[in-house]
């Protein structure tokens, strides 16, 4: 069945898509002093939980 894009829910949220550069650049935007290769990085080291990725981000600033 097709995902109802209509109803949205905070589950998206919680992940980032390493795939997508969009999300990868709004997290990025959010630590203008780390590089982007960083970021990849830390997506790839903790995975794609929001919560873990920033908390591993802030403990790198």
């Amino acid at each position: 069945m097709a995902d109802n894009k209509n109803i949205r829910d905070d589950r998206d949220n919680n992940k980032i898509d390493i795939h997508d550069p969009s999300e990868v650049e709004y997290v990025h935007q959010q630590f203008p002093n780390l590089q982007h290769a960083e970021i990849v990085e830390a997506i790839r080291l903790k995975g794609p939980s929001r919560a873990a990725v920033m908390t591993y981000l802030k403990s790198r600033q």
